[in-house]
């Protein structure tokens, strides 16, 4: 039997598509929340029930409909001269963690809570959990097959990508998609550790919205952190200097995989570790670096890679904080060993990019 299943998607009318729908928050700048009935302002409000709102008058006015009968759907996501070609569908919760659904990632307990609250008040799961599995260039070949014909939705976002979705409706389309997850035994959850813990702790009967991408089109960027201490700059350089070589970064200089780079003061520096170690570059920041200059972890922040290091610099310049470190990305391999081990990465170890649009493709969670 498929991992996969078809299910009666909730999707907006195409002519409201591109104005409800909304990238990740992260890849805006200088969001400010409006009245507006889309998907931004429904998940970045603290208040879920003018969120509830939000999202019942969406549906009150026919802005996004739910599909009468069950389809697998069809996502690609095009930047630059990649692609992603995703397969939308539900997953059984019973197989999460029993070698057939893995997850890689800690999570943080506030966050967990969060998304229960969020997913139970809405009965809904606005957008897909980012998942991969492993692919060989044959099964690759097939798969690009599949992706033939004209895409119901066609949209340009904030994201700088092109995302199209199709409905599965014709029955040679949706024979040519169930033949080619037959072959899927094993999926990696990438992004939405939080979502799937809050659906296992609901103790409800949920099946979670996947969108499976090949783990050759996989994109990862770094995830970045920047943080207070109360510590003075010589303080911290001791501490490091322990474990890690400290020079001025060079600006030709690309980061290399086991390096760090630190910003403080206008400067960039390169932190190289004086011991090789299998251990992952977000482990050893965190055991050699952070938990030594941090004595609360609330004073840490995550920021992704797609931002760029102007973000970070100004983050630190403005004296929000004190501290940036940039780290070289994880790969995809590291995520499917830790899976595949059941070991876990620090939270916020991977920034998958690009994302699936929020409110392209949504579902109810609980019949």
């Amino acid at each position: 039997m498929s991992l996969i299943k078809p299910f009666s998607g909730i999707r907006p009318k195409k002519k409201y598509a591109k104005k409800i729908t909304s990238p990740n928050i992260s890849y805006i700048d200088n969001y400010k929340p409006s009245k507006k009935l889309n998907f931004l302002n429904l998940l970045n409000t603290s208040n879920i029930n003018k969120s509830k709102k939000i999202l019942l008058s969406l549906r009150k006015k026919g802005i996004v409909q739910q599909d009468q009968s069950n389809h697998f759907y069809l996502y690609r996501i095009t930047y630059g001269k990649k692609k992603l070609l995703g397969i939308v569908g539900k997953i059984n919760l019973n197989n999460y963690d029993d070698e057939k659904i893995l997850g890689h990632e800690e999570t943080f307990v506030e966050r967990i809570k969060k998304r229960k609250e969020q997913l139970i008040k809405f009965n809904s799961q606005i957008s897909p959990i980012y998942t991969t599995y492993k692919i060989d260039q044959t099964s690759l070949k097939k798969l690009k097959n599949i992706f033939k014909s004209k895409s119901d939705y066609n949209l340009k976002s904030k994201d700088n990508c092109t995302h199209e979705l199709w409905v599965v409706r014709k029955e040679n389309l949706e024979k040519l998609v169930k033949n080619y997850i037959k072959n899927i035994n094993k999926i990696y959850i990438c992004d939405g550790h939080h979502r799937i813990q809050a659906m296992l702790k609901s103790k409800k009967k949920i099946a979670p919205m996947i969108i499976a991408f090949p783990d050759k089109q996989v994109n990862i960027l770094d995830y970045n952190r920047v943080v207070r201490t109360s510590l003075k700059f010589e303080e911290i350089k001791k501490i490091i200097s322990q474990n890690f070589f400290i020079n001025i970064l060079n600006k030709n200089n690309k980061l290399k995989q086991s390096q760090i780079e630190m910003y403080h003061n206008k400067k960039w520096y390169l932190l190289k570790p004086f011991k090789k170690s299998k251990e992952l570059d977000v482990t050893i920041l965190r055991k050699l670096i952070l938990n030594k200059i941090l004595k609360n972890k609330k004073h840490i922040d995550f920021v992704s890679g797609f931002k760029g290091k102007k973000v970070l610099e100004n983050l630190i310049d403005t004296k929000k904080y004190n501290l940036a470190f940039k780290l070289y990305p994880t790969n995809i391999s590291q995520v499917l060993s830790f899976a595949k081990n059941k070991k876990y990465m620090p939270q916020k170890s991977t920034w998958f990019h690009p994302k699936p649009l929020d409110g392209l493709i949504s579902s109810r969670i609980i019949s």
